[in-house]
């Protein structure tokens, strides 16, 4: 989902105003882009019946959302109640508001299709951390000294052959499903390989987040790190087939990183 918009809500208190902050959000970003479905994003079904989001939206907003009654918001989007369990995809353009985020939680919504923007309430301060560090969301209320609250892109991988080579293995393996294919899974152990053999070492987290932010669904984001992390563990330089394919790969890949 490379072009949905992504903020955060730094406070994580969880306090009425909080959430309810993230709905209005919601609803101004409706406003703005024309979008009329709002997903209200919540780990489970307890977390909706029980604890703060009774006080936090409301006596009337909160009834519908429990018997699973869309409510309308200023803007006329409709903005219904999806757990963790019921949300299986988004079959229209809509805003999501992922309330008391976790990791696993924005695993999920970046495999999602149909996203025009992501307003996440993390649970805990740090735990989202791999989201921010993937998308650099735009930070609610937290103005840099530039006037603008958008944090800078983080440089995921710092190697810029290991990022040519990912970038190769991107444009070549079917991004649409869950889990790599054989040839696919085989391309991606080759080319991490030959970086191996040229002492090519990159955290083989940062190059899931990578694949993540370039399009890759989270599950297959996850064996490319798994591949990554057996490749670089390596303690010898790997013997290549076909050396001499692999010495054309490397350098297409060096010339490119100096372009």
């Amino acid at each position: 989902m490379p072009n949905v918009q992504r903020l955060l809500l730094p406070d994580t208190n969880q306090s009425p105003v909080h959430v309810l902050a993230g709905v209005k959000v919601a609803d101004r970003l409706c406003e703005t882009s024309g979008t009329l479905d709002v997903i209200f994003l919540v780990p489970a079904k307890v977390s909706l019946t029980s604890g703060a989001l009774h006080e936090a939206l409301g006596t009337t907003m909160h009834s519908r959302l429990v018997k699973g009654v869309p409510v309308t918001l200023p803007s006329g989007a409709q903005m219904r109640c999806e757990t963790m369990k019921t949300l299986k995809w988004v079959s229209k353009p809509s805003v999501l508001i992922a309330i008391f985020a976790g990791q696993d939680m924005m695993d999920k919504i970046d495999s999602l299709q149909n996203l025009v923007a992501v307003v996440a309430v993390p649970w805990t301060p740090d735990a989202i951390e791999n989201w921010n560090r993937t998308w650099s969301p735009q930070v609610l209320g937290k103005p840099t000294k530039f006037g603008k609250s958008a944090a800078p892109a983080i440089k995921l991988i710092g190697d810029p052959i290991v990022e040519q080579a990912m970038k190769s293995l991107t444009s070549v393996i079917n991004r649409s499903t869950a889990v790599l294919n054989a040839t696919d899974d085989d391309h991606a152990k080759r080319i991490l390989r030959i970086l191996r053999s040229r002492n090519h070492h990159e955290p083989a987290e940062n190059i899931k987040l990578w694949a993540i932010k370039n399009g890759w669904l989270p599950k297959t984001a996850e064996r490319l790190e798994v591949l990554a992390e057996k490749a670089f563990a390596l303690r010898s330089k790997p013997k290549l087939e076909n050396p001499a394919h692999a010495e054309q790969s490397y350098q297409r890949w060096t010339e490119a990183a100096k372009s």
